[in-house]
């Protein structure tokens, strides 16, 4: 015999739980001081359409404070999704985003029933990847389970594991991370730390950027068998005056001139070609990876020289990159930037920083 609590949980079970994803713009702050204002002007913002704008608004009055405190710090570049689930009684909410031009979905700051969570995260991870420009789908820890999750399928979870992907620790040293997490792919008992980060800076820098001569010759002198890819001769990175990283335009020159000869002396392989994403790929083959210098502009909305390092590919060609910058102001963590899926298409319109003033360049370990 069915008692009346059984009943009622019975009919909680059977409950239709309706799902619903409605995108922010990024002139939307989130803060709350801001919602009337945003709220009264959503119309002329959103490009949505009126039915998305009432959306957003509506959201925003409903939001709890974890997810809205996390809607709030993902600002920058960050392209942001709030995912709803309501069964009529209950409701939950979850934050999604990622960056730009790239093909992940990071999931985090649950709040709501607890009873609706998976469901929703779910729905999240099925809505990402059928409807958006999304491959990989990951959760923070807490969110899904207590580990950090990844799907390629919506329905099929792994754990993403534990690893060694090492963050730099100043604004400059993106080059000698670059190479740290390259070498550590290669030899995993080669372990990343901040002396190491410090000391090949100092070895390659040109005050304050690197380039692709100077970390080459770090990567030889650590047994490493580097070859280096240019679009053209003479400076990699453009030493004019004022120009991204440099400090000193001819001290930047000289050094850059110098690093070339040395690399020369002690024979690294120098291939004077422009190169495409796809090329970069085929790079890949037999192991290796690669150091790329890409313009963080596409990613982050900000002009910069930045490297990172491509460490292999999906069988859709999707490149798999680890970028030692984490937004952490923007509530980024490890799991923004460890084997992030960026397509060819989009990579393509990464290596490509400067030019013609600087070259494209990438090392091959």
């Amino acid at each position: 015999m069915i008692n009346a609590e059984e009943n009622a949980q019975s009919a909680q079970n059977m409950r239709e739980v309706l799902y619903r994803a409605i995108a922010v713009p990024q002139s939307v702050s989130g803060r709350t001081q801001d919602i009337p204002r945003e709220a009264e002007h959503m119309g002329t913002i959103c490009a949505a359409g009126p039915k998305a704008c009432d959306d957003i608004r509506s959201i925003y009055l409903k939001l709890p404070e974890t997810t809205r405190a996390a809607l709030v710090q993902a600002q920058g570049a960050l392209e942001r999704t709030v995912y709803m689930a309501n069964d009529g009684h209950n409701t939950a909410f979850l934050l999604g985003y990622h960056r730009p031009h790239t093909a992940q979905e990071k999931l985090c700051a649950f709040s709501g029933c607890e009873r609706l969570r998976n469901g929703l995260v779910e729905y999240a991870a099925l809505h990402a990847i059928h409807d958006s420009h999304t491959i990989t789908v990951k959760t923070e820890p807490g969110v899904y389970t207590e580990q950090a999750m990844t799907t390629y399928d919506g329905q099929s979870w792994r754990v993403l594991g534990e690893h060694d992907h090492y963050r730099q620790t100043t604004e400059f040293t993106c080059g000698p991370v670059s190479l740290l997490n390259a070498m550590h792919r290669l030899h995993p008992q080669m372990a990343a730390n901040r002396v190491d980060e410090l000391h090949i800076w100092r070895e390659a820098t040109i005050a304050v950027a690197c380039e692709p001569y100077g970390l080459a010759l770090s990567a030889a002198k650590r047994g490493e068998n580097p070859r280096i890819v240019v679009s053209k001769t003479g400076p990699a990175l453009n030493p004019a005056h004022g120009a991204m990283g440099m400090i000193d335009a001819a001290m930047s020159r000289d050094v850059q001139e110098h690093f070339a000869t040395e690399a020369r002396k002690i024979g690294v392989p120098i291939d004077i070609t422009s190169f495409t994403a796809a090329n970069v790929a085929r790079r890949l083959d037999g192991g290796h990876v690669a150091l790329v210098l890409i313009d963080e502009h596409v990613m982050h909305g900000v002009t910069c020289p930045h490297w990172v390092t491509v460490t292999g590919e999906l069988a859709d060609g999707t490149l798999l990159v680890d970028d030692p910058w984490i937004d952490e102001p923007y509530g980024e963590t490890l799991v923004d930037t460890y084997q992030l899926p960026i397509r060819q298409a989009d990579f393509d319109l990464m290596i490509h920083y400067d030019e013609p003033a600087s070259a494209q360049a990438m090392v091959i370990l």
